[in-house]
């Protein structure tokens, strides 16, 4: 299945993929790889079927697997509550470790979830600026503060965007010098 794959007959790769999950149905390696081709192929929602029939089945077991899961639902349409959860889930049992992509993949899912949960994105957004490489993060979390009128803590932001590097040093400036 991987030469067909990568000699770009994903096609046919899918399709064996699928008769072997449906022979093995109970294979959680079997049922991963399905889930792999299908990616490969940019079929999200049926690889985002499969890995969510394993984690509602408890087999979902090491911190690559919930990435996976939660990096499926983070490119789909109207998945944020998936994301939330399998995020939360994966921390509270100890399968995510809570580093900088966890963080900033939840700050995101609770900023665009409908209804938007602003403070918990702000949450998470100031657990991942302190472990992001740049000031990026926090820039973004200035940004964020401000628009909810939190003007001390986005100026705060705003500095240590500056204070560990941030590309559009004139936005966070303007952050700064606000009345």
């Amino acid at each position: 299945m991987a030469a067909m794959a990568e000699a770009g007959q994903t096609g046919e790769a899918v399709k064996q993929a699928e008769a072997l999950a449906a022979k093995n149905p109970n294979d959680k390696k079997v049922q991963l790889n399905l889930a792999s081709m299908y990616m490969q192929a940019d079929q999200m929602d049926q690889a985002g079927a499969v890995m969510a029939k394993l984690y509602a089945a408890g087999q979902l077991t090491d911190e690559r697997e919930y990435k996976q899961l939660y990096s499926i639902y983070a490119n789909s349409e109207n998945k944020e509550k998936d994301v939330i959860a399998v995020i939360n889930d994966g921390l509270q049992k100890n399968i995510l470790k809570p580093d900088y992509q966890v963080y900033l993949a939840l700050a995101q899912a609770y900023y665009y979830s409908d209804p938007q949960q602003t403070d918990k994105a702000i949450e998470a957004w100031q657990k991942a600026a302190p472990l992001s490489k740049d000031g990026e993060t926090y820039l973004n979390l200035a940004r964020v503060l401000h628009s909810e009128g939190r003007i001390p803590e986005a100026k705060q932001a705003a500095q240590q965007a500056l204070a560990k590097g941030v590309k559009n040093q004139a936005d966070a400036k303007k952050i700064i010098n606000l009345k």
